[in-house]
């Protein structure tokens, strides 16, 4: 599970922390990383900021502002620890939550950087469109960490991965009505 802090919502936004964790799909938690990054370095390359995301950063908790301001390395430093973390953990899937946020940034991040994402395009998945099929709120359920620091949000969203697969064993899934379908 990949979940990114940045500085705008558009790929091409700057990445000031990432933070992962290996996992399977009863819930147990293996590797986990995280890094904070330098805003100035992504600005160097060429990633933008967007101040209204500057402005929602200033509203947030004081714990999460003080997270991501600590050990902050050079984006190009950080992309090659978590490449070689990812490589090293032998993960095949990448989830992200939401199918056009933190692996869609990575991967600008990644073309601005001109290496290749540890991960096949295939293989990326979607926490998002999991909880959808069953119905799941991930407001309604049980919250520890910090909101906003990249690895206690990673870990987050795979308890809220793991409830949806509990809730979806057994069952035939077929997609909630949305009026696409129906």
């Amino acid at each position: 599970m990949l979940d990114l802090e940045t500085l705008g919502t558009k790929p091409g936004s700057s990445v000031i922390s990432i933070g992962a964790a290996q996992f399977d799909l009863n819930g147990a938690i293996g590797k986990t990383f995280k890094q904070n990054i330098s805003a100035a370095s992504c600005r160097e390359i060429g990633l933008i900021e967007d101040p209204a995301t500057h402005q929602w950063w200033a509203k947030q908790s004081e714990a999460a502002q003080a997270k991501i301001m600590a050990d902050r390395k050079p984006v190009t430093e950080a992309a090659q620890m978590f490449h070689s973390w990812f490589m090293r953990t032998g993960a095949e899937f990448v989830w992200g939550n939401g199918s056009t946020f933190d692996v869609t940034l990575w991967e600008a991040v990644c073309r601005k950087l001109e290496v290749t994402p540890p991960w096949k395009f295939w293989n990326v998945r979607d926490l998002r469109t999991a909880l959808h099929l069953f119905d799941l709120d991930p407001r309604t359920m049980g919250r520890t960490g910090t909101h906003h620091d990249a690895l206690d949000d990673a870990k987050f969203q795979i308890t809220c991965l793991v409830a949806a697969v509990k809730k979806g064993r057994g069952r035939d899934i077929a997609p909630r009505q949305t009026g696409v379908f129906g």
